[in-house]
């Protein structure tokens, strides 16, 4: 049986929230989850929303009981605070810890897809895990150098050359060559994991009207149009650069499998308007299946029971509509 591990999150945010909604409205058969992270924060979280769950605790996958199909995975007994809606470092060295695990697993085949509750980036950073997100540190973790952060919600899926850059930087860190790179691991992944016989991709412009003709910025003549070209002669079915609003504006009659952003903003607002609350992230180009929700640790609502696990659910259920046989 194929395992998926979950790992915690930041303890202080709602990812453990969104997490237990999303385990007690799902029914696991031909899968199996390990929550990853320590077993007194679980506990807390379900005392604080009375959700009554029997999580039975493991520390090593092989003395997984064989009636349940959802486990807690905690080696360590160490004490655990959990502080709502606060940044602190053990937050932090608890969400590295569990993607480290869930990191160590992965490389020795023990689990199949890796999905990963909300992080809080400075708690990461107090905690000495210097990276811009959880992406770049599973994919490093995982020796994986080229990936691509694609969001998806339904069949509407964008990917991202640059992710978590101020968009001032974006123009000067965009080339031919990056975007080529990352037409090729959504090209491999569309084609790979989801199934999709020469998938189109659009590619969107980096400036108002895709550059006007140059009027308006030559980054589409001199490094965007160039890279579909060399895709397109690698056989991967690219076509653009598209002026982005009239793209965007447009996804009732487009026929694209996928979408390539410049920047985070220009795909995500369009993504996160289409499908709010039920989009996903997912990793393209890691050599294990890896999702999570499209939403941060949201620690204004943290501890209230107000959260919404639906992001939660649709990122376990891509990844569990991945790894089954079609």
């Amino acid at each position: 049986m194929k395992t998926i591990a979950l790992t915690i999150g930041d303890i202080n945010g709602i990812g453990p929230e969104v997490t237990l909604k999303a385990l007690a409205q799902m029914e696991w058969r031909e899968f199996r989850v390990a929550i990853i992270g320590p077993m007194a924060a679980v506990q807390f979280w379900q005392k604080q929303l009375r959700l009554e769950m029997a999580l039975p605790r493991i520390t090593d996958l092989n003395d997984w009981p064989r009636d349940k199909s959802v486990v807690v995975l905690d080696e360590t007994s160490l004490p655990v605070t959990v502080q709502m809606g606060e940044l602190t470092p053990e937050a932090g060295k608890i969400a590295g810890a569990a993607l480290q695990k869930a990191m160590q697993l992965a490389r020795e085949n023990k689990v199949h897809a890796i999905v990963t509750a909300p992080v809080n980036k400075h708690a990461l950073h107090l905690a000495g895990f210097r990276y811009p997100g959880q992406t770049e540190l599973l994919a490093e973790g995982l020796g994986c150098t080229e990936f691509a952060m694609m969001l998806v919600a339904n069949g509407f899926r964008v990917a991202l050359v640059t992710t978590h850059l101020p968009l001032r930087q974006v123009a000067n860190a965009i080339s031919t060559d990056l975007i080529l790179r990352r037409l090729r691991v959504v090209q491999m992944d569309l084609t790979a994991r989801f199934e999709i016989d020469a998938p189109r991709i659009a590619v969107a412009g980096l400036n108002p009207h895709a550059g006007e003709g140059g009027l308006l910025g030559e980054e589409e003549q001199t490094i965007i149009a160039p890279a579909i070209r060399r895709a397109r002669e690698e056989g991967i079915n690219s076509e653009g650069p598209f002026s982005a609003d009239a793209l965007f504006g447009q996804l009732d009659k487009n026929r694209f499998d996928a979408y390539l952003a410049m920047y985070h903003d220009q795909g995500l607002i369009p993504l996160k308007m289409f499908g709010f609350g039920r989009a996903v992230n997912y990793t393209a180009g890691l050599p294990i299946i890896r999702t999570s929700p499209d939403h941060g640790t949201a620690f204004d609502i943290a501890g209230k029971g107000i959260a919404s696990p639906t992001s939660m659910v649709e990122a376990l259920r891509l990844a569990a509509h991945l790894l089954a046989p079609h």
